[in-house]
């Protein structure tokens, strides 16, 4: 079974995921390579800057990594 999800990547769609609690994944994407890597299963958006997200209370330079929800 794939699960579908969405890559959120501004500002309006973190703060969607955070007034829904959505559970947010990390991913780590390595250029050029287009295979991303779990990296952490996140949790709920806790704040954000345009330089970094905090899920569960770890921080997550946004230009580094791939943010993803489930879509139900």
């Amino acid at each position: 079974m794939s699960a579908t999800y969405k890559v959120l990547e501004s500002d309006a769609e973190f703060l969607i995921a955070a007034l829904a609690q959505s559970k947010v994944s990390v991913w780590f994407r390595m250029e050029p390579d287009p295979i991303c890597h779990l990296m952490d299963y996140g949790g709920f958006v806790e704040g954000y800057t345009p330089d970094s997200i905090k899920l569960a209370g770890a921080h997550f330079v946004r230009r580094r990594f791939e943010f993803r929800t489930e879509i139900k």
